[in-house]
């Protein structure tokens, strides 16, 4: 996981991962606060030391398509 400190910079977080949940999202147990700054897209491109420009974002919960209940 990486966020962004306070100078813009990209840091990496070790965090403990739990469970996945009914809306496909993971749920993390411990290693960040409510006040990080969590990268949630250009994962790819983020590398730590770098500086960036966080923008706001927002993860909503997926939706199965219709009929694709778990058999």
């Amino acid at each position: 996981l990486f966020t962004v400190a306070p100078d813009g910079t990209v840091v990496p977080k070790p965090v403990e991962l739990g469970p996945v949940t009914d809306d496909n999202l993971r749920v993390i147990r411990s290693g960040i606060t409510p006040d990080d700054q969590v990268i949630i897209s250009g994962l790819l491109r983020a590398q730590p030391g770098q500086k960036i420009t966080p923008q706001p974002g927002k993860i909503e919960a997926s939706t199965p398509p219709p009929g694709a209940a778990a058999q």
